[in-house]
């Protein structure tokens, strides 16, 4: 894939997760990490089979999403118990939704 449009598709994804973080006045360093967090997110489900696990494409972006959630799961559940499940769906959907875009982009740049 070309990098131009994984980070264009990145930052869109980031917008999505951190613009109604930002519209609440949340802390501006979790608002910022949780735009960045899909933005290399994005880039690294365009650069990732999982072919040795048998992981159909379709599904490594929520995998792959959900996985590198954990660590920000772990700083969040301290304070905030009940963001955790919205944080780990919301990294399952935005990470399906990458893998829907990688799909169907894939043969622009064949």
């Amino acid at each position: 894939m070309e990098i131009v449009f994984t980070l264009l598709v990145g930052v869109v994804v980031g917008l999505i997760d951190a613009l109604p973080m930002f519209l609440k006045k949340m802390n501006r360093a979790n608002c910022w990490s949780a735009f960045l967090q899909y933005v290399v997110v994005t880039v690294v489900v365009f650069n990732t089979t999982l072919p040795q696990f048998g992981i159909n494409d379709w599904l490594v972006g929520p995998i792959v999403s959900f996985l590198m959630a954990l660590p920000m799961v772990v700083m969040i559940g301290k304070e905030e118990k009940k963001a955790v499940p919205f944080v780990l769906v919301n990294a399952v959907v935005l990470g399906f939704v990458i893998s829907v875009i990688k799909h169907f982009a894939a043969p622009l740049f064949v």
